[in-house]
């Protein structure tokens, strides 16, 4: 009887495992199936193994070439020892060749392990992954005119006649798509990239170092290089989100490494259009998420924090900051930012005329040297006498901003209102400005003393270059622990 059973229960083993992989998510035996190649170019049977015991995170990117495959890699393989320590294999599939692979792997540091090449684009056209609006090359264009355009494009005109207008036709679909035709999403991912993200973490490290040509952004969001000219961003002393182009600059890192190694990167140009998808599977091969891209840099639906649907999984602290870079949308002290920023980062340039402007305002007005004499005992009584002194003018925004600044963060200050802007003072008040530039060779207001020390604006250091100006002191922490009790020094 028992023999019975268990000769039964053995011939039944075929057909409880097939109905296993037909409960499996479609897409699972779909992607199971399909015969994708290792980075050395070995056949792969299944890049999920048959007796799987795992969840399986399954990423297809685009062309192994395309500007954000490396974007997406870099927060994946940061996340990598999370999803290891939670029983999730991790699964990438590019388009590419070997060559490809070889150079994706050395400059995304992923594990050969990780990675299999789809050359064709095949797995992608089988899940039927967007490919842009599927433009077609007009019959009425021809042939010289798709090869004119195609010589403005990296890769060339193809040696074949015939693959012309299907290349034609794959740059045609990509170049719709990065102008937004046909891929939502795209142009706000490209704008964000420049104008920055208050709910995204820092991107780009202190030590990172972007070159482009005669362009040199680093290290870190601060320091500029364009040829002979060198500047430093005027947001490069805020931390704790995503920086106005922060993420530009990544993206500008990744466009470099591939444009400099094209003939490498993308070996099958009629695939450049097809877009990518991201799938989390349980151990049975059930769909716990997907994702389908339809534009360029859209390769999560929560662009910000892309593995934000990881957090169920591997813990919220890796899902939403993986490269674990500073992160808390700008702090609450908010001022001291924003359009006045940069606008009071250029006064510096028109220094010299205020400088001349100054002086000859307190000299028309009559200004003599018992004047000056006054001014700067007035001065250096009030510095001595309050640990935080500011000159202001009433109708100035930047002097509103800077006892914002101050206001915010608790401060107890001195403000000395000089006058309501510098054409209308008279000549003590004239005699007053003109002192403090004697003192501290900084022409406009306001003037920001600490423990008697000049410590420049809001947003220019002091002259001898030795503090850099009220915002910066908060945006690195030093006005609050002045605040609290501390010390400039």
């Amino acid at each position: 009887m028992i023999l019975h059973f268990l000769v039964a229960a053995v011939s039944l083993l075929p057909q409880l495992n097939a109905f296993s992989a037909s409960s499996a998510s479609p897409i699972y035996n779909t992607i199971q199936s399909a015969r994708i190649l290792d980075p050395s170019g070995t056949q792969q049977t299944s890049i999920i193994p048959q007796d799987n015991k795992r969840k399986s995170l399954v990423v297809i990117l685009p062309q192994l070439g395309e500007f954000d495959s490396a974007e997406y890699v870099e927060f994946l393989t940061a996340a990598q020892p999370s999803l290891e320590e939670n029983d999730i294999d991790l699964r990438i599939i590019g388009i590419g060749d070997t060559t490809a692979a070889s150079n994706f792997l050395k400059f995304t540091n992923l594990s050969p392990e990780n990675l299999y090449i789809d050359p064709n684009g095949d797995l992608h056209k089988e899940l039927e992954l967007a490919c842009g609006p599927e433009f077609r090359v007009p019959d009425g264009v021809s042939n010289d005119v798709c090869k004119f355009f195609l010589r403005q494009l990296p890769g060339g005109v193809p040696v074949e006649e015939e693959m012309v207008r299907p290349v034609a036709t794959s740059w045609l679909n990509y170049m719709a798509m990065c102008a937004g035709i046909g891929a939502p999403g795209t142009l706000r991912e490209i704008l964000r990239g420049y104008f920055g993200d208050k709910k995204a973490p820092e991107r780009f490290r202190d030590d990172d170092v972007v070159k482009a040509g005669f362009i040199t952004i680093g290290p870190g969001v601060g320091p500029t290089s364009i040829g002979p000219l060198k500047y430093n961003q005027w947001f490069s002393d805020e931390r704790g989100y995503q920086r106005p182009v922060e993420l530009a600059t990544i993206r500008l890192k990744n466009m470099v490494e591939v444009l400099t190694k094209w003939d490498d990167y993308v070996s099958n140009t009629l695939a450049i259009p097809l877009r990518g998808a991201t799938y989390l599977f349980d151990e049975d091969g059930n769909e716990l998420y997907s994702y389908k891209s339809r534009g360029v840099l859209t390769y999560s639906e929560t662009m910000p924090r892309p593995l934000t649907f990881l957090a169920p999984y591997i813990g919220e602290s890796v899902a939403l900051n993986p490269l674990g870079l500073a992160d808390n949308g700008g702090g609450k002290l908010t001022r001291g930012r924003g359009v006045l920023k940069p606008a009071g980062k250029l006064m510096k340039f028109l220094s010299i005329l205020f400088k001349i402007e100054n002086k000859l305002q307190a000299k028309v007005l009559g200004a003599d040297e018992s004047d000056y004499a006054t001014a700067r005992k007035e001065i250096e009584d009030t510095i001595n006498q309050n640990k935080i002194v500011i000159y202001t003018y009433g109708l100035s925004p930047f002097s509103s901003e800077t006892t914002a600044v101050l206001d915010e963060i608790g401060a107890d200050y001195k403000n000395v209102e000089v006058g309501l802007e510098w054409f209308l003072l008279d000549k003590e008040k004239s005699a007053l400005r003109a002192e403090l530039l004697e003192m501290t060779g900084q022409s406009s207001l306001p003037h920001v003393f600490i423990d008697g020390q000049h410590v420049g604006g809001l947003f220019t250091g002091s002259s001898d270059g030795k503090y850099p100006g009220l915002a910066t002191l908060k945006e690195t922490g030093v006005l609050q622990s002045i605040v609290d009790g501390g010390s400039l020094e």
